[in-house]
């Protein structure tokens, strides 16, 4: 064997052990960034400035006030990459959230009504100045940075750029507590904790109802003949669990909530707007009905 053959056997081995790179005609990108579109996805359009990204103990440096109900619902990373076209910018933000429960909370939490474009077949909303998306754990933000009605359809191309190459849509389980009678379209929410819950009620101070960040609940307004209402509904991993979580609501009862009869399994109240609620054991579910007009029968 010549010298040259043998010096090229010892560093293909090497290569293969991982001690020296082996050379790629082209290299993907790594994790997330292989999401984001390519140079030229739509025209002349191409990155603009190094693609940057944000852990948990960062978010708080990008989200100014908001890293809160990420954290709760569960955050794996951001990715943020920036683009331009002569005077004209977009910002792509791609969220990896822990699950899909956690990436359908953050977009029900921030969509607003969703208005959709006919483009884009995922859950979505979409307006001149940004398109929020959801597919799978991920959690999809593009930004018309530059503003403008002119430059709004690249927003949908930049999607049609990344949705085809996330996972493929999960359902979303905790959804199912809802029951779909009476339920107001885009009313439906995910709750993981206090962040999630303040934003519909306040029942009291901190972790209420012990959901820990890994329990998941949901809640959604209802409309029927006796009015209108907000549900929300928890399954607890055990029995056990459940009856804790009540007897820790009604020992911890926010005092602006005035209890007007209680059992070991029915909590009965009133808030400052003479409005009434019922929270209710049964099993492993926690079911606690807002808003009602009068107190229930």
């Amino acid at each position: 064997m010549s010298r040259c053959r043998s010096v090229f056997n010892i560093t293909l081995i090497l290569a293969l052990l991982g001690f020296l790179p082996m050379r790629a005609a082209a290299q993907k990108p790594a994790g997330d960034a292989a999401f984001l579109p390519l140079d030229g996805f739509s025209g002349a359009w191409k990155k603009n400035g190094p693609m940057k990204v944000f852990r948990s103990e960062d978010l708080y440096g990008h989200i100014d006030g908001g890293a809160e109900a990420f954290l709760e619902l569960g955050f794996d990373q951001l990715t943020v990459q920036k683009y331009q076209d002569g005077a004209n910018e977009l910002t792509v933000e791609l969220y990896r959230m822990t699950d899909p429960t956690a990436a359908r909370g953050i977009y029900l939490a921030r969509c607003g009504k969703e208005t959709p474009d006919p483009a884009l077949k995922d859950r979505h909303t979409a307006s001149r100045n940004q398109i929020l998306l959801q597919r799978n754990r991920y959690y999809l933000v593009l930004y018309n940075t530059a503003g403008g009605a002119a430059n709004a359809p690249i927003l949908a191309k930049a999607a049609q750029a990344i949705v085809p190459k996330l996972p493929a849509d999960a359902p979303v389980p905790a959804l199912a507590l809802l029951p779909p009678a009476g339920l107001v379209p885009g009313s439906a929410r995910i709750i993981r904790g206090p962040v999630s819950l303040q934003a519909l009620y306040t029942l009291g101070d901190g972790d209420i109802l012990q959901l820990g960040g890994k329990i998941t609940g949901a809640a959604g307004d209802y409309k029927d003949a006796a009015g209108a209402s907000t549900l929300i509904v928890v399954d607890y991993p055990s029995p056990a669990a459940a009856t804790a979580a009540f007897k820790h609501l009604k020992a911890n009862l926010d005092t602006y909530l005035k209890p007007a009869s209680a059992t070991d399994s029915r909590l009965v109240f009133q808030d400052y707007e003479k409005k009434f609620g019922v929270a209710s054991v049964n099993g492993k579910r926690l079911e606690i009905r807002l808003h009602l007009a009068k107190p229930p029968a």
